[in-house]
């Protein structure tokens, strides 16, 4: 199910070119991460069906992509496309910072493509100057004061599943 749903994303966007071996490494590493409880990750669902995910880590130095240590950082995100544009993004992100802010760091972080920025801005993030080891522009935000209003019920936490 989690295979599946991230092939759907990836096939769907940037990725659309890459090749199907390298796109099931990429997804078994990120599997093992989440096994080796290296990262967390929710599954979004709508009317009891998948429609997104996200992959987030509090930053440590053994993680291959630090950036930040003890920041929060979203991974990956995806939303299905027969539901972008509709705000599930949106909450998925809100929701994913409510569980970064339990988890006691009060910075979120990302390094976005050129498309994404966009969405990161609308999400309350700005550049910070520096530049993440994939050669991205690193998009930051303090999630310290987020409240109630702001916390979603999208997401369903998952563990291996």
């Amino acid at each position: 199910m989690f295979h599946r749903l991230l092939e759907d994303y990836y096939r769907d966007g940037e990725d659309a070119d890459t090749p199907q071996d390298e796109i099931d490494s990429f997804i078994q590493m990120l599997f093992g991460m989440i096994l080796e409880h290296k990262m967390e990750g929710c599954f979004a669902k709508n009317d009891g069906s998948l429609i997104g995910f996200v992959l987030w880590a509090i930053d440590t130095e053994e993680l291959p992509f630090s950036e930040m240590t003890g920041a929060g950082t979203i991974l990956e995100i995806g939303v299905i496309s027969a539901f972008r544009s509709s705000g599930f993004g949106k909450q998925i992100v809100l929701d994913t910072e409510k569980q970064i802010l339990s988890k006691g760091s009060s910075l979120c972080y990302v390094s976005a493509y050129g498309p994404a920025q966009e969405f990161w801005a609308r999400c309350g993030y700005t550049f910070n100057g520096l530049t993440a080891g994939n050669g991205l522009p690193i998009m930051v935000r303090n999630i310290e004061e987020l409240g109630e209003s702001r916390a979603g019920e999208t997401a369903e936490k998952w563990v291996g599943k």
